[in-house]
């Protein structure tokens, strides 16, 4: 599959921020998602300096957010951020999109039952990024709403992708949540295959379409198909607009994307 085409299809209204969770950097992902090799992903460093296997909750939040927070609990935690980390999640790239006036928009579509024993406890058993979305006022679709996507196991996924695609040229920031990976390398790791393909039509169906996209994760495990457990390889960060430099870890991609944005914006005014 030629990268070219889609480099020159690439338009600087709206990007997809694709959050890919459980994806490492691994050999076996030449045979499992060449396509994310074409897109020459940067690796970035997802141990935060902690010992230990990195998790969702704390690698998430720190993507959000720019701030270690494994290093603040002192261990990795996931799935969900724990209270702790709630102050942090407070002041996130959604909170900052939206006080820059950007319209966003967090895509995953929730089947009802879910969302109401997710939020219905003493505790949000929500990722990291549907707290931060819910904190800075964004709402929670359910699936079918217009402006909802579903977030994986996709019946024609390059149609998704597509779709993503038309949601990114109406929104100055679209954020959608794949968890599909990480749950199959841990749970049905005889499906890999499936999902890693399903994922590349996505990105296909998106590319075409001539989005921007930005797509990272907050740990590996997939990569790694022979085993069921977290890894501690880099994970990649892919961005497909004009980049002046590249963040070293997961702390530093929420900075990165302020001077990207705020490039952006920068331009757009200026031929306006």
């Amino acid at each position: 599959m030629a990268l070219a085409p889609y480099r020159l299809l690439v338009q600087t209204k709206g990007v997809l921020f694709l959050f890919v969770d459980g994806l490492g950097l691994g050999e076996a992902l030449e045979e499992l998602f060449p396509l994310l090799l074409e897109l020459s992903p940067h690796p970035l460093d997802a141990t935060l300096g902690v010992e230990g296997l990195p998790q969702s909750g704390t690698g998430q939040t720190t993507l959000l957010t720019g701030v270690n927070a494994a290093r603040l609990l002192g261990h990795h935690q996931g799935p969900f951020p724990s209270p702790r980390l709630r102050p942090l999640l407070q002041q996130s790239l959604y909170a900052w999109a939206r006080a820059q006036g950007l319209r966003v928009l967090h895509a995953n579509g929730y089947r009802p039952e879910y969302l109401q024993k997710a939020t219905g406890g003493r505790r949000l058993l929500l990722s990291a990024f549907a707290q931060a979305a819910l904190l800075a006022g964004l709402p929670l679709h359910p699936l079918g709403h217009p402006l909802a996507l579903p977030p994986a196991f996709w019946e024609d996924p390059y149609a998704v992708g597509a779709g993503a695609a038309a949601l990114a040229r109406a929104f100055d920031l679209v954020v959608l949540e794949y968890w599909a990976l990480d749950l199959a390398a841990h749970r049905a790791p005889e499906t890999l295959g499936a999902r890693f393909r399903e994922l590349a039509l996505f990105l296909q169906g998106f590319l075409q379409e001539g989005g921007t996209l930005l797509l990272t994760s907050d740990h590996g495990n997939a990569e790694e198909p022979w085993h069921g457990q977290h890894t501690r390889n880099p994970v990649p960060l892919v961005y497909t607009g004009p980049a002046p430099f590249w963040p070293q870890d997961l702390t530093g991609v929420f900075p990165w994307l302020q001077v990207i944005i705020t490039s952006n914006l920068i331009k757009s005014d200026r031929n306006t």
